[in-house]
């Protein structure tokens, strides 16, 4: 969690940079409401999920006697000796990732609710002392006096609240042109954005960034809606927009509602108004942001890593262990033999290039009938040309050596010391007894860590039933019976099965050859 929100906050704020930068020029060409789109994209990075990576890792399985104690100079170290140490204030409040994320999000809290009740508490001081003019569909129209300008204000219940004199500061066209201002917040949700703006600004107040791009934010949503205004108006009708806007800056921006900038930014709504937005440019504009929200989410997403345990194939068990099924003449030669060519073994006299290619001698063997090569058709040759070819390249990466693997035959043999096994278990089997009575001693001290005496008193149990189940004389039995002699002479019958191998591949390929000349 908290590697996703230190992604976020970077990735976030990068993004955030990238806009400020670029809105200008962008406005300049693709026009204000291309330009307030551009925050879509640091907003929908919030909503991207960590990308997670399965990694599967194998983890070897455990045999023998593995206990759940520490040892010191070979003996296990009863846990009654084993002091549980007494966690410190800052580990039991969970640590300082976790202190320092509760920190910030109740001060993200306590400056959303600080200004939510400031909200609430001038929108309640604007309805008592309003009075209801009309309704513009859903949308109801109030004067009141603690305003100065028109202000948007409401999610769920909308209004429109104007001052008393609105009448009189505004001209008829000029008055029109205010309410219709308003209503293209409403109609546009520019209401719930600036909640869902603030929301994100609270997450980050720590943050300089968010700050100037909250700024930002509200003024290219004016911008933008004037442009939508502008779009539905005559060309005669921009002063008179121009003059209410500038008659209307004096007045009180609440939070969550929409209202007339202030004059410090008239300056700049004005002169974004001279430009009139190309519907062409416009369209080209989305769909560059969405082509960037999709490039730039997958590139700054967090990522993680899942690793997935996977236990290795456990060794076989001593009763199991058979070292003449290991070393036996079939997987020796099966071994040295790669894929595609299968060599047989010694008794054998057909090589096989290929699934439904093989050839014995003077025949050839294609789809399961046996033919001459003179027999073949033209289609059928030139299975068996690929097929030769193939079997020819494995030929040549074919190589038994057979030094090394008597080597490991007779290394396989002679490091089983049955001597030392037989102590090591007779160790381990004390050790666990040893490890049961310390349990049963040291019970309390095993609860205090968080774990359960009898589930560790089991799995000791298990740990020496599988000692107990070794059985040596079969592991002395199997060392016997290896036979270095078999061994040998089955590797006689790979390297025989190899020579006629190519042989036979020699001869077809002279029959290919002259069957080529004219």
């Amino acid at each position: 969690m908290t590697d996703w929100l230190l992604d976020t906050l970077l990735a976030t704020s990068a993004l955030i940079l990238a806009v400020l930068l670029v809105r200008e020029p962008v406005r300049s060409y693709f026009g204000s409401r291309v330009t307030y789109a551009l925050w879509l994209i640091p907003a929908a990075r919030l909503f991207m999920p960590t990308l997670t990576q399965t990694v599967q890792r194998t983890i070897p399985a455990q045999t023998g006697f593995n206990p759940p104690f520490r040892y010191v100079g070979g003996e296990p170290l009863a846990m009654a000796q084993v002091a549980v140490p007494e966690p410190s204030l800052v580990d039991q409040l969970g640590g300082w990732p976790t202190i320092m994320v509760s920190l910030w999000l109740a001060v993200a809290a306590g400056l959303f609710l600080s200004r939510l009740v400031a909200f609430h508490r001038d929108r309640r001081a604007i309805l008592a002392s309003s009075v209801r003019t009309t309704r513009i569909g859903s949308i109801r129209l109030v004067r009141s006096p603690e305003i100065l300008s028109p202000v948007a204000l409401g999610i769920l219940r909308p209004i429109i609240a104007v001052p008393p004199d609105f009448d009189a500061l505004y001209a008829t066209r000029e008055r029109r042109l205010v309410l219709e201002h308003e209503l293209a917040h409403h109609r546009s949700g520019d209401l719930l954005a600036n909640l869902f703006a603030f929301v994100l600004l609270c997450l980050q107040w720590f943050n300089p960034l968010a700050w100037a791009a909250h700024a930002a934010f509200r003024f290219d949503q004016e911008a933008a809606c004037d442009a939508r205004v502008l779009d539905k108006v005559k060309t005669v009708d921009r002063a008179d927009y121009g003059r209410a806007i500038a008659k209307a800056a004096s007045g009180r921006a609440l939070l969550f509602a929409s209202a007339l900038d202030r004059p410090t930014s008239l300056q700049r709504r004005l002169k974004s108004m001279l430009r009139t937005d190309n519907p062409a440019r416009r369209v080209s504009g989305r769909l560059i942001i969405l082509s960037a929200i999709a490039v730039a989410l997958p590139l700054t997403a967090s990522r993680a890593i899942e690793y997935v345990d996977v236990l290795a194939p456990a060794a076989p068990s001593a009763p199991a262990v058979n070292q003449t099924a290991a070393v036996k003449p079939v997987p020796i030669v099966a071994a040295a033999t790669p894929v595609p060519v299968a060599l047989p073994v010694a008794t054998a006299a057909v090589i096989q290039p290929s699934d439904d290619v093989s050839i014995d001698d003077e025949w050839i063997t294609i789809d399961g009938n046996r033919k001459h090569w003179e027999e073949l058709t033209p289609a059928e040759k030139a299975r068996v040309r690929s097929a030769v070819a193939n079997a020819r390249e494995a030929l040549a990466r074919t190589h038994i050596d057979r030094e090394k693997i008597m080597r490991d035959v007779a290394a396989a043999t002679n490091n089983i010391n049955i001597d030392e096994l037989q102590a090591s278990l007779a160790s381990s089997q004390a050790g666990a007894a040893e490890a049961l009575r310390g349990i049963d001693a040291s019970a309390a001290y095993i609860r205090a860590s968080g774990q359960d005496p009898e589930q560790v008193k089991e799995s000791v149990r298990r740990a020496l039933e599988s000692a107990r189940a070794i059985d040596v004389e079969a592991i002395k039995r199997a060392v016997s019976a290896v036979d270095q002699r078999q061994i040998a002479q089955s590797l006689d019958g790979a390297e025989q099965s190899m020579r006629k191998a190519k042989a036979d591949l020699d001869r077809v390929e002279a029959r290919m050859r002259a069957d080529q000349k004219p």
